[in-house]
């Protein structure tokens, strides 16, 4: 669920920051393979129809799968974010769509 979130995010900056083309890497292969057929287990159903309803502005998207080892920087930092202990307040996640780039 947190990868996809993470991909959730990654797919509005892309939007936000007008690309045309992209490309999504993940080490992830259930959601890299969910994304990729539309076929989910049901704990991904909706961080997946969310990315998948929103792919529609690029001109080419592709979600690859990348062995762990080869994003070291990323995996370290997301093990960090899990390390962290204090509460904190996410702003934004739930934004409608008319308001996806309300943050800039």
């Amino acid at each position: 669920m947190a990868e996809g979130l993470a991909l959730l995010e990654a797919v509005k900056m892309g939007i936000c920051d007008n690309l045309k083309a992209i490309r999504f890497e993940s080490d992830s292969s259930q959601l890299i393979k969910a994304v990729n057929s539309g076929d989910c287990i049901h704990e991904l159903y909706g961080v997946v129809s969310d990315n998948l309803s929103l792919i529609s502005v690029f001109d080419f998207v592709s979600f690859t799968w990348i062995p762990r080892e080869f994003n070291i920087q990323a995996d370290r930092l997301a093990k960090a974010a899990l390390a962290v202990t204090d509460s904190v307040v996410v702003v934004g996640v739930f934004n409608p769509p008319n308001e996806l780039c309300s943050f800039n």
